[in-house]
């Protein structure tokens, strides 16, 4: 019953989502201006220079268009350079299969494989998965090919139609684009606005891991920021950690706090705020309060109170002065890998990549066999709707039909009742523009709708560019919204019948990396810098697979392994409030050494049987030392911390199934 409760409290409400994503916020009318611009530009130049395939140019804007202009930049060209390297591929291809469809299917097969599987193991990943969708899409254009020329030219003109795009949307970013650190100072203001006000009204629980979500990717940002040069900003690493940290910490504060307690811990962060643009640094230095303080002046508070006004002194300190705080990024930092670490032992991936495949290959066959060739965007569905787990899929097919379907109704309705109106590229453009205002605005929205805003764009590019002229034929529209349908039946039929993966093993092996690394929290708290994070980013990640085994319905076997518990991830978040508790400045030099040893072996036992679905190991017994009574007040506060520690443990040994 309370897995049942949790869930039903997840659920939120359409509309209610639908309010908050869409809702306007800083900066999202100049990324919705940057991605309107470019497809405007793209397009006008598609049809002065009668460049083929314009609606896939147009599209292009939308895919590589990030929030930050680096962050563009860097994908753009990655995907230029994918594309060049697909396309060499294919020349020397199409020179020994054009005419041996036995031979071009297995090098298909083949090409798709090697993408999915090297989408997630490969350090390279979205290069490769580029360049094999290419390849694939290409060979694919052999059935409809006239001639050995016609071919070759069409194979040669993916590149322009990939270059221009490209180059008009890295101009654009690099003109008008928001840099990472306009970025992360404008995300790390309205959390601290969200969480200060929240404080005050008593519900800050519910938003905690949402705001954890959202300044998570900011810690790459800055880690990037910090290796291209000196820190410019108030907004540095430390920032950014002590803040997530302080969001961690807030999950083991007690569900009653004092009206009192909650208006002081506003104006701490109200203080951060009024920090952030702030050139007086005397004035704020006076504002900060000796650490010792809060553990001597707080001895009948809970352990997590002291810890979470340390954790905010932490970060107002680093705000003030960002210049002294210590960025140990890269020592922290484990060795990049070729691969993953389970890239061939794991069967999870290569069946992944086995069933993308075969959907790819079944769509290809029923177009082929029909003699259809419109349906050819079955397999950019297939694609580009393969996730994971069947509830990433799902959830990605479902905005994906809804996008197609909004973004086909919005292109038939222009057919019919704009275009004949239209009489040159300068009207065209500004449809387009218009157009993309809309979609680009659901594109800017977070994961769980920004695809559908994608698909929108898409679906109304596929309709509206068919060629040079104004698109007048509704079947060509009809045959490519039709296309999608297909890809998006077969990919659900093919991943919920072969190795079907439900989101709530996703869920069972985020929880285990994030035991893991509490336990390397609890085992060296006053070194745990790097493990706090893993925690950060293994709950982010559990959260989200969490929201989406909702989309799986019924869709897996009855026999299917359910994993763990809805409830699950609220009790390991605790249980990671509870352990930052311990690892915090004003907790961890007083605490014994080894006091917390047989907690961290609990926590790493807890994870490898989590990650292999086993039943949790029983709770340890509290040591003596815990039970003790101590006399200085900062030892008091450090048993009590270990106390709630084990009592979370506890709680987790019981109802973690």
């Amino acid at each position: 019953m309370t897995a049942l409760a949790e869930s039903q409290r997840s659920r939120r409400p359409l509309l209610e989502l639908l309010a908050a994503e869409l809702a306007s916020r800083e900066g999202r009318w100049a990324a919705v201006a940057r991605i309107a611009t470019g497809s405007a530009i793209t397009v006008a130049i598609a049809m002065v220079f009668q460049i083929p395939q314009p609606t896939y140019m147009a599209y292009i804007v939308f895919l590589i268009s990030k929030d930050e202009k680096n962050a563009t930049v860097t994908s753009a060209l990655g995907g230029l350079a994918a594309v060049t390297l697909a396309i060499l591929l294919v020349l020397g291809l199409e020179l020994v299969d054009t005419a041996e469809p036995a031979l071009r299917l297995p090098l298909m097969a083949m090409a798709t494989f090697a993408a999915m599987f090297t989408a997630r193991t490969f350090a390279l990943g979205p290069i490769s998965f580029l360049a094999g969708f290419v390849i694939v899409l290409l060979q694919s254009l052999v059935d409809d090919a006239s001639s050995l020329e016609g071919l070759t030219r069409a194979t040669l003109w993916t590149w322009v139609v990939i270059f221009v795009p490209v180059a008009v949307t890295v101009i654009v970013n690099l003109l008008f684009g928001q840099g990472g650190v306009a970025l992360i100072d404008r995300t790390v203001r309205k959390v601290l606005k969200e969480l200060e006000t929240s404080l005050t009204n008593g519900d800050y629980r519910k938003s905690l891991s949402e705001w954890r979500a959202r300044l998570l990717p900011l810690l790459e940002i800055a880690q990037h920021s910090t290796e291209k040069g000196p820190r410019t900003g108030r907004f540095t690493v430390p920032v950014i950690r002590a803040l997530l940290d302080a969001l961690v910490i807030l999950e083991a504060l007690p569900d009653d706090l004092p009206d009192a307690l909650r208006v002081e811990l506003a104006s701490q962060l109200r203080a951060c705020r009024h920090a952030i643009g702030s050139d007086s640094t005397r004035a704020m230095e006076e504002s900060l309060a000796p650490l010792s303080q809060f553990v001597d002046s707080s001895v009948e508070q809970s352990p997590a109170v002291i810890a979470v006004r340390s954790m905010l002194s932490v970060l107002l300190g680093a705000i003030v002065r960002p210049d002294f705080q210590p960025d140990n990024t890269e020592a922290h930092r484990p060795p990049r890998r070729l691969f993953v670490a389970d890239a061939f032992s794991n069967p999870a991936h290569w069946q992944f990549a086995l069933k993308t495949t075969m959907a790819v290959m079944i769509s290809y066959a029923i177009y082929t066999l029909l003699d259809w060739p419109g349906l050819r965007t079955a397999i950019v569905t297939c694609f580009f709707v393969a996730l994971s787990s069947l509830g990433e899929t799902v959830h990605k097919l479902v905005l994906r039909l809804t996008g197609a379907i909004i973004g086909g109704i919005v292109a038939g309705l222009c057919i019919v009742f704009v275009l004949p109106h239209l009489t040159d590229i300068g009207q065209l453009c500004l449809l387009i523009a218009a157009v993309s205002v809309g979609a680009a605005w659901v594109a800017t929205s977070s994961e769980l709708l920004s695809y559908a805003g994608m698909q929108i764009a898409f679906a109304f590019f596929l309709g509206i560019l068919q060629g040079y002229a104004p698109a007048t034929d509704l079947t060509v529209l009809r045959d490519r919204i039709a296309g999608i349908l297909l890809g998006n039946i077969v990919i659900t039929i093919v991943f919920s019948s072969f190795w079907p993966q439900s989101a709530r093993s996703g869920v069972r092996a985020a929880l285990a990396e994030g035991l893991r690394a509490i336990g390397h929290v609890i085992r060296r708290p006053r070194n745990a810098e790097e493990a706090r994070m893993r925690t950060v980013q293994a709950l982010v990640r559990a959260d989200h697979l969490r929201t989406l085994h909702l989309f799986e319905l019924q869709m897996l076997p009855s026999h299917a392994p359910e994993g763990p518990s809805v409830s699950s991830v609220a009790n390991i978040e605790r249980l990671a409030g509870a352990a930052f508790v311990v690892s915090t400045d004003a907790i961890s030099p007083f605490t014994q050494p080894g006091s917390t040893a047989r907690l961290a072996e609990w926590a790493e036992s807890a994870a490898n049987n989590l990650a292999r679905n086993r039943p949790m190991p029983p709770s340890p017994v509290p040591s003596a030392s815990t039970l003790a009574t101590a006399i200085e007040p900062g030892a008091r506060s450090a048993q009590r911390a270990i106390g709630q520690l084990e009592s979370e443990v506890q709680h987790v040994a019981s109802a973690v199934h």
